[in-house]
């Protein structure tokens, strides 16, 4: 077997100002993705992939943000490794930092910059290397999974950042809710070599992997039913109304989700300066997604017994 074939056909144009969120399946593509843009940027259109061509606009200036975290030199500190990009940066809409400053926003106190690169934990190098990226003032921007490994406190200055952010934005995410903060549109790659809009969103990518996953299910084969297997068959009807039964209220519970998820959205920007109480709303809404996730994992397994 050749190399897999991740797109075919595919035309697809990012403009100034987009923000795109981008969902699949493990193994669509989507990090491939990233990285032939990228790599055709970084290029400036000479690294081309397999097929097809990638045309770069001349005033491209690209930031990528893969899931491996960047080697800095451990004995930098970190005001230092801001600094070596830019000491001062511009966020738009007018708002102007400079490294230091920027540094406090992302969590790293006067006395944390002066902290040696090397004695930074996981989280906190995910945030420096966020950090340099930004600073470099990038009018293309690609974030593979930025909410990796990021606190609550930094998520939350991160989606604050990027609101006023002026540049073109694609995120690969598993969190429902950065895409949904950061994003306008939301494509999906569904294993099938295509790239497509959804144009109600995550919503829509869930119900379109349950009814893949409900398809790929295999139908069980009939039976012959012998006299002895009566009560089997009873059993199993009552396990039918077994089933639909829970579903009945799983559906009933993912509905009460679905209300609590838009209020606390409705809450978290009546208390955008408030950030204690938005980190509390936060943990509740993070908490919901889970038990929502779990639930429908669940209704899956219940669909074939019903």
């Amino acid at each position: 077997a050749g190399p897999k074939v991740l797109l075919k056909h595919l035309t697809w144009q990012l403009g100034p100002g987009d923000r795109i969120g981008l969902v699949g399946v493990n193994g669509a593509g989507k990090t491939s993705l990233l990285r032939a843009l990228s790599e055709a940027a970084r290029s400036e259109g000479e690294q081309q992939p397999a097929a097809g061509r990638i045309t770069v606009g001349k005033t491209v200036k690209l930031a990528y943000l893969s899931q491996e975290v960047a080697e800095l030199d451990r004995n930098l500190r970190v005001l230092e490794a801001v600094e070596q990009v830019r000491q001062r940066v511009d966020l738009g809409r007018g708002r102007e930092m400079t490294a230091s400053q920027l540094c406090e926003k992302f969590g790293f106190t006067k006395e944390k910059q002066w902290t040696p690169v090397g004695d930074l934990s996981g989280g906190e190098r995910r945030r420096l290397q966020i950090l340099r990226l930004l600073m470099d003032e990038p009018n293309v921007l690609f974030l593979d999974e930025p909410t990796n490994d990021l606190d609550i406190e930094t998520l939350t200055q991160l989606e604050d950042v990027l609101d006023s952010w002026p540049g073109s934005l694609v995120v690969i995410s598993h969190d429902r809710y950065f895409i949904e903060r950061t994003t306008d549109r939301v494509l999906a790659l569904l294993g099938d070599a295509a790239l497509r809009m959804l144009p109600r969103g995550v919503d829509e990518y869930l119900e379109r992997r349950q009814r893949a996953l409900a398809a790929a299910t295999p139908a069980a084969a009939p039976a012959k039913q012998k006299p002895d297997e009566q009560v089997a068959r009873q059993r199993s009807a009552a396990e039918q109304r077994a089933a639909k039964k829970e579903l009945q209220k799983i559906e009933r519970r993912l509905d009460r989700i679905s209300e609590q998820e838009s209020d606390l959205h409705t809450r978290i920007a009546e208390h955008a300066t408030d950030f204690a109480k938005v980190a509390e709303l936060d943990t509740q809404l993070r908490e919901l997604t889970g038990e929502r996730d779990d639930l429908e994992t669940r209704w899956l397994e219940l669909a074939d017994d019903a």
